[in-house]
């Protein structure tokens, strides 16, 4: 006679809720282990500024691809492209310039 070597676990629960795991590491923990950002934490990114000053320096390139390609509209028709365009660039500027940030995730 062999003993049965699959033995089924117990089910347990938490306060009417069942377990999944005994061994829950926390949500943060969890989040940073998954790859998976939570809003309402704060994370450490390190961006990498050549990165972003080659995004900078695409940024009309890939505006006018966006724009003709993917959405069909006509580059004459857009009246506030220079606009757009300089708030883009301050923004990959802001992060080229500042690349170890403490930030809540924008999900």
């Amino acid at each position: 006679i062999m003993p049965n070597k699959q033995v089924t676990e117990p089910t347990r629960f938490h306060g009417n809720h069942l377990l999944e795991s005994e061994t829950y590491v926390g949500g943060h923990v969890e989040a940073l282990e998954s790859g998976v950002f939570r809003s309402d934490f704060k994370y450490h990114f390190r961006v990498v500024p050549e990165c972003m000053q080659q995004l900078i320096d695409k940024v009309d390139r890939t505006l006018r691809y966006t724009l003709k390609e993917e959405h069909g509209v006509p580059l004459d028709t857009v009246t506030n492209y220079e606009e757009v365009r300089d708030e883009v660039v301050r923004q990959l500027a802001a992060l080229r310039d500042d690349p170890y940030r403490l930030e809540t995730p924008l999900i």
